[in-house]
């Protein structure tokens, strides 16, 4: 099984029960703006217009109750107010702190209300590279042998030291615990997410 294969099918779980959660808390909202997703991933719909932002290009068309805007999700080119901003697992992705407030302050304006979603921290597995504690050490450690050897990504793909790299940089992680998320959302809900009792992420939300 490949790690593609093996990360959908761990985060599958997860996604599905938010998905669940979320409709049903959120169910009257009719437009949605989701930062960082994918037009696919609201297949099933339950919004009656969804507008996707994201700095990937996009060639195919999407369906009619769906706009799709090439953007960076830290300055939002859209000046309309939807029911809903939307986010999850892009948070941890956009860089340095201060864009990670630029874009909290992107949902918190678009948004009448808010659901952002990102990885704890501290939990011991870190979700995008499936591997154990490896990313509590300083960043800087973390260079190609300990993803070539150490990570469920490294062992499927064994990537030479350059792919690695691209891999790293096109990641571009930085986790967030429970208080730095309450502070780039203020007056916000958090939401926590457990595994066998230990916070695996956490929900911003209001």
């Amino acid at each position: 099984m490949s790690f593609s294969n093996v990360y959908a099918r761990v985060g599958g779980f997860f996604r599905r029960r938010r998905k669940r959660w979320l409709f049903a808390e959120f169910q009257n909202s009719q437009t949605v703006v989701d930062l960082g997703g994918t037009v696919e991933s609201w297949a099933s719909g339950a919004f009656s217009k969804t507008t996707v932002v994201n700095v990937i290009s996009r060639a195919r068309p999407v369906p009619a109750n769906f706009q799709y805007v090439q953007a960076d999700g830290c300055s939002v080119p859209l000046d309309a107010k939807f029911d809903l901003a939307f986010s999850n697992s892009a948070i941890e992705h956009v860089g340095t702190q201060e864009r990670q407030q630029q874009f909290a302050n992107e949902m918190m304006r678009l948004g009448r209300r808010v659901y952002c979603q990102t990885p704890n921290r501290w939990f011991p597995v870190e979700t995008h590279y499936l591997t154990l504690f490896l990313h509590w050490l300083p960043s800087r450690w973390f260079g190609h042998r300990l993803h070539r050897y150490f990570t469920l990504q490294g062992w499927a793909g064994r990537p030479s030291r350059e792919e690695s790299q691209r891999i790293r940089d096109r990641e571009s992680i930085r986790l967030l615990n429970k208080r730095e998320l309450q502070e780039l959302f203020p007056g916000c809900q958090i939401r926590t997410e457990r595994v066998l009792g230990w916070p695996k992420s956490y929900v911003a939300w209001r």
